[in-house]
């Protein structure tokens, strides 16, 4: 029976020190969401608010982009171009994170931003999910959030 419970009580140790190595391992690999996402933010929004079709393209991830058709695309810039011209940025306020760390391919850091913009009409949000990867981010989403658009 002793040696019944030393076998389990190394289980239920080796359990606990696999699952805090994931642990550690996830946090390493995370990247610094201030230092990363927020300057390329600030970098974004003003290209973004070009309403240029070109702009999302290059700023957007391919899954991103392509999940519309250029015709698509005509549609919504024109209804977001209602905004008017882009004046100012607000600080970016975090929504939501996550960090994916697949064996054997490089980590990935998902964030969702929520970015208060003042164009020539007024107030708007902007909503990114942002990817980073490899030192490469991207945006995966664009929503633009205002009453202007709802009319």
């Amino acid at each position: 029976m002793k040696k019944f419970f030393k076998y389990l009580g190394f289980g239920f140790l080796s359990v606990i020190i696999f699952f805090i190595g994931i642990g550690v391992v996830t946090s390493i690999n995370t990247v610094d969401k201030e230092a990363v996402f927020e300057p390329y933010i600030a970098e974004a929004i003003p290209k973004l608010a070009s309403w240029d079709q070109t702009s999302y393209q290059e700023l957007m991830s391919e899954e991103g982009f392509n999940g519309a058709t250029p015709e698509q695309w005509t549609l919504y810039l024109n209804k977001f171009s209602k905004l008017g011209e882009f004046q100012s940025i607000g600080k970016a306020e975090l929504q939501n994170w996550k960090t994916l760390s697949p064996i054997g391919s490089p980590s990935v850091t998902y964030a969702v931003y929520q970015v208060p913009v003042t164009f020539s009409t007024g107030l708007a949000h902007v909503q990114l999910a942002l990817q980073s990867s490899e030192e490469k981010v991207e945006i995966n989403s664009v929503k633009f959030l205002s009453d202007i658009l709802m009319q």
